[in-house]
């Protein structure tokens, strides 16, 4: 029996004392001269018969097992185009209804665009209207210019001062106008006839009459759309008061018209 050298001995006790596994004479019980195995001691099964030197005992604790990762699936390559199709966006579920109430957004957003009926337009466009179906347009031009036996609008507020007087005009002529002054000249400039004829326009209600003044003065004499005299014609055009509420004017009232010839023919 091959017979353990002294050091290699003392060496595994030293070791064995170190990792607190006991001291040297726990080798009384080895048998023939040798010691009895344990763990970190020299194993008999050692090639040759020689002894192997015990290992640490941190060298006998395993290592936990290193976490290994998940393969990862590699996708197959895709055509540009099919990616962005799989990478669209889906149409939320809310699209739908929307969508379906399209046609009758449009149809009330389009009614919405159509023209305002006549009975909506304003008094000064009503006007313009009754400029041209009361024929004044005919005799005045439409841009209310004259000629040369018809005067225009460019002088209108100096030779009609008061919108009360102008009104009046229009609604008897120049013959009613004639008849109460007696004498072939009108307004506060004391314009002649020059054998013009200025027609009557009896059956304009309160609210035509001030509208087409309205617009002869405003559109085509430069009055400002500002002032008592504007408002009050304004008035009589929107129907919240009367030609006879507004009364007479100055001119009117000095030829002898009386509020009689206020009402409408």
């Amino acid at each position: 029996m091959t017979e353990i050298p002294e050091h290699l001995l003392k060496r595994s006790k030293e070791r064995r004392s170190a990792i607190g596994g006991g001291d040297a004479a726990a080798d009384d019980s080895a048998v023939g001269g040798r010691s009895a195995a344990t763990p970190g001691d020299a194993s008999d099964g050692a090639p040759g018969g020689e002894a192997v030197e015990a290992a640490p005992a941190s060298a006998l604790v395993a290592p936990a097992a290193a976490a290994v990762p998940e393969p990862v699936a590699v996708p197959k390559s895709v055509r540009p185009e099919v990616a962005a199709a799989l990478n669209r966006r889906k149409i939320p579920f809310w699209a739908m209804p929307v969508l379906a109430g399209l046609p009758l957004w449009a149809y009330v957003y389009q009614a919405t665009l159509e023209p305002a009926p006549s009975g909506e337009l304003t008094p000064l466009a009503a006007g313009g209207e009754v400029y041209v179906s009361s024929a004044c347009a005919g005799c005045h031009g439409a841009g209310g210019a004259g000629s040369s036996s018809v005067p225009g609008f460019e002088a209108v507020l100096e030779t009609w001062p008061d919108f009360r007087d102008h009104m009046m005009w229009v609604r008897i002529g120049n013959q009613g106008w004639y008849g109460a002054s007696g004498d072939e000249v009108y307004g506060a400039t004391d314009q002649a006839s020059n054998g013009g004829s200025m027609p009557a326009h009896p059956s304009l209600t309160d609210q035509e009459l001030a509208e087409v003044v309205l617009y002869e003065r405003v559109q085509l004499g430069g009055m400002a759309e500002e002032g008592e005299e504007y408002e009050m014609l304004l008035a009589i055009a929107e129907g919240t008061t009367t030609f006879a509420e507004a009364g007479l004017g100055e001119l009117s009232s000095a030829i002898g018209l009386t509020e009689a010839d206020l009402a409408p023919g």
